[in-house]
């Protein structure tokens, strides 16, 4: 008979036919000196099948609750030494496109199991290039989106939705703007300075050739999202795909009676951290300080003649508080589906109305949907995408940067009433933030 001998820390591990004769079970292969637990271990072995009888080779047999394992042989029978019965043990049977299953041991010393199969994932269809696929039969990178993301959560762009949920997809929002679109970037920056964001497809639709962009779609009207990674995946598409490509189905109509969803959600923002501007004692200390350093001599306690008054009188602004607000988001959402054997519609509407958390920054949508679907004959069916969507960024806007640099002592107002341009006059290198609410600004666009 034939040995084998390896040294395993510091211990001399010995086998009949070789160390790896059977597959490894955890257990140590040092005969043990303790005959009360040699005698309590029992070995279990079996088989694990699929539906068809073959067996699953590879397969994870384990005992549950512990580090004690084993896999199938390559005809799916496995065997492995557990310890006494007396503590319930339960086997459990894992492989990847099968459904886990938990076994109880109890009295048995052989056992047969067969798997079920639960490869749901891989028969998803998902939309490609070149129309729609079985997930298990796509050969290119493609990723879908969550279809709850889509809906359930309280954003103003779908991409919001999608952050964090798709590997290999880095979306960021560069802007706190109500409205702001955020960045996405698919297969790395591949340009210094011109625009590195995927090409986006609505409906068979170039969006990104049209003028239009991700802000104009109601996230409520998406039925699926595909992200196309790798260039198999976005070959149709040419130089255009060269970012990446994201595919956007919308809902359409089903036979059957109309259904009428009405949708909607209201939502509150603050300042995650808000500065906390000096008030009036530490803001003339401050500058009782840099007069004592640099050896000057102050005509007044504050820095600026048109404090004094303020100061004089004991009235301070906390100009970042005057500046900003609490910010409220809310949409509402409409939809009716349905339609004849041969006829399916679905028409949606959509309002959308956040106002930021800085004065004057809002941010406002108003969108419609009809898409249509007609079947002529058993083998012509014609359809319609029709959409509308109006931004509307209207208002002027309080500047965030201007409040935080302001004295407590300047002056908001003139004696008529109207903003004071510069607060802290003489000084003019900051003007009143408030100043830009009553400038008359338009910023819309319709696609």
């Amino acid at each position: 008979m034939k040995f084998k001998w390896l040294l395993i820390c510091g211990a001399i591990l010995h086998q009949p036919g070789g160390l790896f004769a059977q597959p490894w079970t955890g257990q140590s292969l040092v005969p043990s000196t303790n005959n009360r637990s040699t005698q309590a271990a029992i070995i279990i072995t079996g088989k694990v099948t699929d539906a068809n009888g073959q067996g699953i080779p590879g397969t994870s047999v384990s005992l549950k609750g512990t580090n004690l394992g084993t896999n199938t042989d390559s005809d799916g029978n496995f065997k492995l030494q557990i310890p006494d019965r007396a503590t319930n043990p339960i086997l459990v049977f894992s492989y990847v496109g099968y459904a886990t299953q938990e076994v109880v041991v109890g009295s048995q010393t052989t056992l047969n199991v067969q798997l079920i199969d639960d490869s749901r994932a891989l028969s998803e269809v998902v939309v490609v290039g070149y129309g729609t696929q079985k997930r298990s039969d796509i050969t290119g990178a493609v990723a879908s989106v969550p279809k709850a993301r889509l809906s359930q959560l309280p954003v103003t762009n779908v991409l919001q939705a999608v952050q964090g949920s798709v590997a290999g997809v880095n979306i960021s929002q560069p802007s706190s703007v109500p409205g702001a679109t955020p960045t996405t970037i698919v297969r790395g920056q591949n340009s210094i300075n011109a625009n590195s964001g995927p090409f986006v497809v609505v409906d068979g639709i170039p969006l990104s050739k049209t003028g239009g962009s991700l802000n104009d779609i109601n996230p409520n009207d998406i039925e699926s999202m595909e992200i196309l990674k790798d260039a198999s995946a976005v070959a149709i598409y040419g130089t255009n795909g060269a970012n990446g490509v994201i595919l956007i189905t919308t809902k359409r109509g089903n036979t059957g009676k109309p259904t009428i969803r009405y949708n909607n959600y209201v939502g509150f923002e603050e300042f995650a951290h808000i500065l906390r501007p000096r008030n009036g004692a530490e803001y003339v200390q401050k500058y009782a300080d840099f007069i004592t350093q640099t050896g000057q001599k102050a005509p007044f306690p504050v820095p600026n003649y048109d404090e004094l008054p303020n100061y004089n009188a004991g009235i301070t602004t906390d100009w970042i508080k005057e500046s900003t607000q609490t910010g409220v988001l809310q949409d509402h959402n409409l939809s009716i589906s349905g339609g004849s054997p041969n006829v399916r519609y679905f028409v949606s509407g959509e309002f959308l109305d956040q106002k930021g958390v800085v004065k004057g920054y809002q941010y406002k949508r108003a969108s419609f949907r009809s898409n249509l679907d007609v079947t002529l004959t058993d083998f012509l069916t014609v359809g319609t995408s029709l959409f509308i969507a109006n931004n509307n960024r209207d208002g002027g806007r309080a500047n965030l940067l201007n409040a935080s640099a302001m004295s407590p002592y300047g002056q908001m107002y003139n004696t008529n009433g109207t903003y004071k341009i510069f607060p802290m006059f003489p000084e003019q290198l900051y003007a009143n933030p408030l100043l830009g609410l009553t400038t008359d600004r338009l910023d819309r666009n319709t696609t």
